[in-house]
């Protein structure tokens, strides 16, 4: 499965949210992480329907807020991966 995490290198909630995902994915190889900072990519992130950050999206599935704790994170993954 492939998620993608929308962020700012200027968001401080960006932060925390990248390195929870990144704890929470030390130990699954099946999940693919891709970055997409929105400062140097603005039109995909459009396209995307991204208009919050930190967001994280999974197919169809997208997880944003001001504030994305590890607990959201892992339930959204694991409703992701469930499908």
């Amino acid at each position: 499965m492939k998620i993608t995490l929308y962020k700012s290198a200027l968001c401080p909630r960006c932060h925390f949210a990248r390195k929870s995902l990144n704890e929470l994915l030390a130990d699954r190889d099946d999940i693919e992480l891709e970055v997409v900072d929105i400062l140097t990519s603005p039109a995909r992130t459009l396209r995307d329907g991204v208009k919050l950050i930190p967001a994280i999206k999974a197919g169809d599935k997208k997880l944003s807020g001001v504030y994305l704790n590890k607990n959201d994170i892992a339930i959204f993954l694991e409703d992701a991966a469930r499908g």
